[in-house]
C-alpha cells in the first residue's frame, strides 16, 4: 500500500506543478481522497498474488518465502516506477494496448513499432530515472523486512484502518461516477487510476465485452446515419468547382494539428497559403476521426469510419474490401505510388496497403538515396523522400505521359521527438523546449512541401495536378485547465487538423469550406474534383456535389477511452471510463474551456446516443465487412 500510494502523491505532485497546464493545487489535493480505491483494490490484488504464491512457500521454506515476497515488491515497485513515467509522458499508465504495441505488434526493422516508440519516450526521461530505478527496486523489499522484523506486524492494519481502506474504494468506485455529470462536476482527469488495476481491466475488457454484447442488429447494418440533430451552418465553395481529370498530389502530414500553426507567425507558411491563393481552398473545420496514424488513413484511404476500440485495421481487418482511393484512381487509369519516410512496419502498415492497388510502395528501407542519408526512429530525411517522389513523377510523366498519375508522399517529420537533420538532439525533460522545437519540425517539414511544389510548377506540371495536404491528426493535447495529455485525445489540439487543397478545378473558387469535415469526406471529394464518382462503398461526401451538415464522429483508445460528436457548433466529449460528458459550443467557445452539458441535458443526451450506436454499428460493420457489404447489394 506504501508503494501505490507513494506512486499516487507523485502522479498528484506532477499534476499540481502546473507542468502540463495550470490548475488549483487545492482543488487538484483535495481530489485525492476520491482518487485512492483503485489503489487500495492494487495493494490488495499484489498483496492476495504474494501471499498465495509466498505463503505455502514459506511453512517448509521459511528464507524462500521471504525472498519470494521480497522480488515480488521489488518488481512492484519497479512496475510502478515505469508506469508513472508512461502517466506523465504518454497520458496514462502502462495498459494492454501498450504492452502489445511494444512487444506484440512490434517489429525490429530501424521503423517498427517498438524502436520508434521507445526513442520518443527516452527524451523525456531526466537522467535520474536510473537512480530512481534502483530505490524502486531496493525500497519495498526493505521495508518489506523492517516490517517482518517488528513484533506484532498482525496489528499494522487493524479494523480502523481497514475502514478507511474501504472507504477510499467506496469514493473511487460508486462517488466519483456519481459526481461525474452532477453539480460538483469532478472530473479527475484519470488520477484515479491505479496501474495494476487498469493493466488487468484492460485484459478484461474484450472478453467482458464479448460476453455481455447485444445480439441486436442495426437496422443498415452497412451505412451508418451520420445527419445531424441540430441545425449544420457553414460554407462549401466547392460546390463551384469545375471537375478536371487532372494528376493528384496526397500528401500526408505527421501530428500537425491546426493549433500547431498558432500564434502567428506560422510555422508552416507555404502550407497556409495554399489554401488563400487563388486556385486554393482550405477546409476550416477538418477533423481526423481518430488520433493514430493507421487509424485515421484507413478513413482517409477507404472514406469508411473506424473501429472503435484499438488496434487498427492491419490488426482488425487487414484486407477489408473497401474501395480506397488509390483503387478508385487505378481503375480509372492513374498510375498509383505511395512514398513514406517512416516505416511501413510501423503498426504493420503493409498488410493493409498492399490491396490498395499501388504501383509503386515505397518506404525507408528502399528509398532511393537513403544510403548515407540522416534518419532517426521514426523517419529518414524528407528531403531524400521529397526528391524521390519527384523523380518518379518524373519518369512517369516521360514513360506514360497519356496516363495520369497518383502521388501519395507521408512525412515522418513532425512527430516527437521533433528532429530533422541538423536539429538538436531532442532532450524535453526541459519541456521548455518542446515547442520551439516542434515549431522548427514543422517549418523544416514545410520547406520540403514548398520544395515538391516548386518543382511541379518548374516543370510545367503543376498547372495539370490536383493537390491535398491534410495530417493525419494532432499531437496528444488537454484542453484548459488540463494542459497537454500526451496520449491521443479528442480534445481540439489532437483532432482538430488543416487541410487544403490546390489545383486548377479550383480556379473560380474562393473562400473556405467551414462546414465541419472528416478524414472519410478526403477521397470522395478528390474522386469528385477529377470528375470520377465515388464508389458506393465510401460513406463520405463529395463536396463538389453535397453540402448537407452532417456529424462528425471521433473517438480514441483506452484508457482515456473518449467518443466524440460534432453536430454543428456543438461537441459532446464522452469518457467511456468514467461516464462524464463535457459539451463545448466550439462558435463560443472554441478553446474546450466552458463545459455546458448541464445547460443542455438534451443535446448531451441526443449526442451521446448517437456515440453509442455508432460504436456498436462500427464494431460489427468492420469485423464482418465483407458479408454485410455482399449482403447490402453494394458491390
Amino acid at each position: 500500500m506504501g508503494a501505490v500510494l507513494a506512486f499516487k502523491l507523485a502522479l498528484f505532485r506532477y499534476a499540481a506543478s502546473g507542468a502540463e497546464g495550470q490548475t488549483s493545487v487545492f482543488l487538484t489535493y483535495l481530489r485525492l481522497v476520491l482518487c485512492l480505491g483503485w489503489d487500495v483494490v492494487s495493494a490488495a490484488m499484489v498483496t492476495a498474488t504474494v501471499m498465495a504464491v509466498a505463503g505455502p512457500l514459506a511453512r517448509w521454506f521459511p528464507t524462500a518465502g521471504v525472498a519470494c515476497s521480497a522480488i515480488a515488491q521489488a518488481i512492484h515497485g519497479a512496475f510502478l516506477l515505469v508506469s508513472y513515467h508512461v502517466a506523465v509522458i504518454v497520458g496514462a499508465p502502462l495498459d494492454k494496448a501498450a504492452i502489445d504495441l511494444m512487444f506484440f505488434y512490434a517489429d525490429p526493422t530501424p521503423g517498427g513499432t517498438r524502436r520508434v516508440l521507445t526513442d520518443s519516450v527516452m527524451p523525456y526521461l531526466a537522467p535520474s530515472f536510473g537512480v530512481e530505478l534502483l530505490i524502486a527496486l531496493a525500497v519495498p523489499p526493505l521495508a518489506l523486512v523492517w516490517i517482518l522484523r517488528r513484533r506484532h506486524s498482525e496489528r499494522l492494519v487493524g479494523p480502523t484502518f481497514a475502514g478507511i481502506l474501504a472507504l477510499f474504494v467506496f469514493l473511487t468506485i460508486v462517488v466519483v461516477p456519481g459526481l461525474a455529470n452532477g453539480l460538483l462536476a469532478v472530473h479527475t482527469f484519470g488520477l484515479e487510476r491505479s496501474p495494476v488495476t487498469l493493466l488487468v481491466g484492460s485484459y478484461l475488457r474484450e472478453p467482458w465485452r464479448a460476453m455481455t454484447a447485444s445480439a441486436a442488429q442495426p437496422s443498415d447494418p452497412y451505412c451508418f446515419d451520420l445527419r445531424s440533430p441540430v441545425p449544420v451552418d457553414g460554407a462549401n465553395p466547392l460546390v463551384g468547382a469545375v471537375p478536371r481529370r487532372t494528376n493528384v498530389l496526397l500528401v500526408i502530414l505527421e501530428s500537425v494539428g491546426t493549433r500547431s500553426l498558432k500564434p502567428d507567425p506560422t510555422p508552416m507558411p507555404f502550407l497556409e497559403s495554399l489554401g488563400r491563393e487563388r486556385g486554393g481552398v482550405s477546409f476550416e473545420n477538418h477533423y481526423t476521426h481518430w488520433a493514430q496514424t493507421m487509424t485515421a488513413a484507413f478513413s482517409m484511404w477507404c472514406s469508411e469510419l473506424p473501429h472503435p476500440d484499438y488496434p487498427p485495421i492491419t490488426y482488425v481487418n487487414p484486407a477489408i474490401p473497401c474501395v480506397s482511393l488509390s483503387e478508385a484512381l487505378k481503375a480509372a487509369g492513374y498510375d498509383t505510388a505511395l512514398f513514406t519516410s517512416g516505416d511501413f512496419a510501423f503498426d504493420r502498415e503493409i498488410r493493409f496497403l498492399k490491396h490498395r492497388r499501388l504501383d509503386v510502395m515505397i518506404d525507408r528501407n528502399d528509398m532511393p538515396g537513403r544510403d548515407g542519408a540522416w534518419s532517426n526512429a521514426w523517419g529518414i530525411d524528407e528531403r531524400v523522400t521529397a526528391r524521390a517522389v519527384v523523380d518518379w513523377i518524373a519518369r512517369q510523366r516521360g514513360e506514360h505521359p497519356e496516363r495520369p498519375f497518383f502521388a501519395t508522399y507521408n512525412m515522418a517529420a513532425g512527430h516527437h521527438p521533433y528532429e530533422y537533420p541538423g536539429s538538436p538532439t531532442a532532450d524535453w525533460f526541459d519541456r521548455g523546449s518542446e515547442t520551439p522545437a516542434q515549431r522548427a519540425t514543422l517549418g523544416f517539414a514545410d520547406d520540403r512541401l514548398r520544395d515538391i511544389v516548386e518543382e511541379l510548377r518548374r516543370r510545367q506540371w503543376l498547372d495539370s495536378t490536383l493537390v491535398a495536404v491534410v495530417s493525419d491528426h494532432g499531437p496528444g493535447s488537454g484542453r484548459p485547465p488540463m494542459g497537454r495529455i500526451r496520449d491521443a485525445s479528442i480534445y481540439e489540439g489532437s483532432v482538430h487538423v488543416p487541410f487544403m487543397i490546390a489545383g486548377p478545378q479550383l480556379g473560380d473558387v474562393s473562400g473556405a469550406v467551414t462546414l465541419p469535415t472528416g478524414h472519410i469526406d478526403i477521397a470522395p471529394t478528390l474522386l469528385g474534383l477529377v470528375g470520377i464518382t465515388p464508389p458506393a462503398t465510401m460513406k463520405g461526401r463529395d463536396l463538389t456535389h453535397e453540402s448537407d451538415g452532417r456529424i462528425v464522429i471521433m473517438a480514441t483508445r483506452p484508457p482515456l477511452s473518449q467518443i466524440g460528436v460534432r453536430a454543428g457548433s456543438w461537441k459532446l466529449v464522452h469518457w467511456q471510463e468514467s461516464g462524464a460528458n463535457e459539451l463545448f459550443d466550439l462558435a463560443r467557445d472554441p478553446d474546450e474551456r466552458l463545459d455546458v452539458s448541464s445547460q443542455h441535458e438534451d443535446i448531451v443526451r441526443s449526442l451521446n446516443a448517437i456515440g453509442s450506436r455508432w460504436q456498436a454499428h462500427s464494431r460489427n460493420l468492420i469485423e464482418n465487412y465483407a458479408g454485410i457489404l455482399e449482403a447490402s447489394g453494394r458491390r
